[in-house]
């Protein structure tokens, strides 16, 4: 047996001292004390036991005896002991209630262990009982919730990921990208280290996987690296590592990028991030910009919170912020997930209503706020200890960490239901293709929601083989930007409300060609908006504007026309206006942001020159357009 705490004893000592009805029995209990105190629990519990059969009527005999037992997690006997002593002596010691009804709750034994939280409540007059009273009703709460949730569980199947992925050791912290490669942490002894697996069949929609391979340095090293969080586009991976010259606390936050399938050196995220605590666990959107973690730093509501930073423009991070008391306890938080949707956030919990141990729970964001924590419910949640859940971006799959034993753990997927999943995001990829087929480049790809006016997603295409990916929450229309040092921007306005009714649409393929910066080089503007039969520049057309200003101060020897063009609905006269007003509205615009007169034309070509067929109406939309030309340039 364990020695028991001094906590233990001073509460033992407080009891024994309101008694002193039995002398005797008093001195049993003292020389047991000592006998405690000199780590001989053993001798203890058997005078105490010896004195049961002489004493039998005495509460703190059994009082004690539960106590030793409680202490040493020898559960039966521990209760065995409250009961009776409590039987003797209902009002000797509140606390006998409070670890009963712990011991009944482990034991699913709900009945009871209300019946004795609910008692202590009742009863805690004394200052010394007011402690444990809020537990108490939190206890009371969990076994509602247990009551409740195993009357109407959630349909779950899971099923272990397999031979290929799970073996004897631990295996846990999994993270997806769009197109479905699974990274996750593997635990040998006290090393950690990064393992990855891709798809049997990348379409398809079961989880079966090749054969894991473990992940080549500068990723897994002699330090222990854990904790992976790969960016939703694959380019990105955000990690923990422990115990580095460069570190900052125990376990530091670092990011390496991968170019074709070579990842790069990593490097610490800096102090904004990390601090001189633990800091672990982190998770990125699929924005690209947000990071959450876990840390146990001051300055938190718990042992763990989770926190979270945004990477700036100048690709510095801002200073890590709590995600508040709505997410965080006084317990732990850990293992955060952002889903790629950007609308939930998942993450385990001690400390709020659950099944008991460690459950999963998610939130959703709305209007950039946090709300209540759900209990993502019965059976994925039981009293063993459930976290590290992952959700795949099409909404329709979680893959998580269970312990299967003591000293096992695996990684299982299951189908959610739909009460469960997220907003459904599709996969945008292709490649970024260059007119003078020049290679090496990278090209900046930024995605705005139209409705919202906000950026959603960013990412950048690969240098060696030109690809790219994008997560798109499905049913909005977006505004996407494509940018790449001397070339000209792209862009383009496209919706993907249709594709909400194509069930098992995960993907939409699109390549992009940027051209080189040279004379008669044009570029449609696509998300350049003005309201019908006007010229006044709809808000929503700021996002582009910035991007020819900022090529134009990029390249101060440039000057360019800016033309206009209609449909050819109404007079030819009144559509020649509107197009010169329009491209008139570009160049006043830019004039006004520092860019002189004399590098910019404006022009309006009415109808002339279409791109598409004016018979329809998609193709007189296509051809209501405003361009961007170079005229000369060095």
């Amino acid at each position: 047996m364990k020695k028991v705490s001094v906590f233990i004893l001073v509460c033992v000592a407080i009891v024994f001292s309101l008694s002193a009805q039995n002398s005797k029995a008093d001195k049993v209990i003292e020389k047991a004390i000592k006998l405690v105190e000199q780590n001989d629990e053993k001798k203890a519990v058997d005078i105490l036991e010896k004195a049961t059969h002489t004493y039998n009527d005495y509460a703190p005999l059994y009082i004690f005896l539960a106590e030793i037992y409680y202490n040493n997690k020898d559960y039966e006997k521990s209760a065995a002991n409250y009961i009776k002593g409590i039987a003797i002596d209902k009002d000797y010691d509140l606390n006998a209630y409070y670890r009963l009804g712990i011991m009944q709750k482990n034991a699913k034994d709900y009945t009871n262990a209300k019946r004795n939280f609910q008692y202590y409540i009742d009863n805690a007059t004394k200052p010394r009982y007011k402690s444990k009273v809020e537990d108490c009703k939190y206890n009371i709460a969990c076994i509602d919730f247990i009551e409740t949730q195993m009357r109407n569980p959630k349909a779950f199947a899971p099923y272990n990921l397999g031979e290929n992925i799970n073996d004897k050791e631990y295996q846990y912290l999994p993270t997806l990208t769009l197109d479905n490669q699974l990274y996750f942490t593997q635990r040998t002894d006290d090393k950690e280290d990064f393992y990855f697996a891709t798809k049997k069949d990348a379409y398809s929609s079961s989880f079966e996987w090749n054969k894991k391979q473990k992940m080549p340095y500068p990723l897994n090293t002699d330090a222990n690296e854990g904790a992976a969080s790969i960016s939703p586009d694959g380019r990105y991976l955000y990690f923990a590592k422990c115990n580095t010259k460069d570190g900052f606390g125990s376990c530091d936050i670092y990011r390496s990028k991968r170019v074709g399938n070579t990842w790069g050196e990593p490097e610490n995220l800096g102090s904004n991030v990390n601090s001189s605590s633990w800091d672990s666990q982190p998770s990125i959107a699929s924005d690209g910009r947000t990071l959450f973690f876990v840390s146990n730093r001051e300055g938190g509501f718990g042992k763990s919170d989770i926190w979270y930073s945004y990477l700036k423009d100048d690709n510095t991070w801002t200073k890590a912020r709590n995600c508040g008391k709505v997410i965080n306890t006084g317990g732990n938080e850990i293992s955060p997930f952002i889903h790629p949707s950007n609308s939930t956030l998942y993450f385990a919990s001690d400390s709020l209503i659950g099944m008991g141990g460690m459950d999963i729970f998610y939130s959703k964001i709305i209007d950039g706020k946090f709300q209540e924590p759900v209990n993502i419910g019965y059976p994925i949640n039981t009293d063993k200890e459930e976290s590290c859940l992952i959700v795949s971006a099409n909404s329709r799959y979680a893959i998580y960490a269970r312990e299967n034993t003591p000293n096992k753990m695996d990684l299982y997927a299951f189908e959610l239901e739909k009460s469960l999943q997220p907003t459904k995001v599709i996969c945008m990829r292709g490649k970024v293709l260059y007119d003078d087929n020049k290679r090496g480049n990278e090209s900046v790809l930024q995605v705005k929601n139209l409705r919202t006016n906000r950026l959603v997603t960013s990412t950048i295409s690969d240098k060696e083989n030109d690809t790219y990916n994008l997560a798109l929450v499905e049913g909005e229309d977006y505004a996407l930007s494509v940018t790449c040092n001397g070339y000209l921007f792209y862009s383009e306005n496209f919706s993907l409300k249709e594709l909400q009714s194509s069930e098992g649409k995960d993907y939409l393929d699109k390549d992009i060609e940027l051209k080189a910066i040279k004379e008669g080089s044009s570029v449609i503007l696509k998300n350049i908006f003005f309201a019908t039969n006007s010229f006044e520049l709809m808000e929503e057309s700021n996002a582009e504007l910035n991007t020819i200003l900022m090529m134009l101060n990029t390249n101060p020897l440039m000057f360019i026309e800016i033309s206009g063009y209609t449909d050819n609905v109404g007079k030819e006269d009144y559509n020649k206006t509107l197009s010169q007003n329009r491209a008139n509205s570009v160049k006043a615009w830019l004039v006004g942001k520092g860019v002189a007169q004399n590098r910019i034309i404006a022009k309006g070509y009415g109808m002339q020159n279409p791109v598409a067929d004016n018979s329809t109406e998609e193709g007189r939309k296509q051809n209501r357009r405003t361009e961007f030309k170079i005229l000369k340039t060095k």
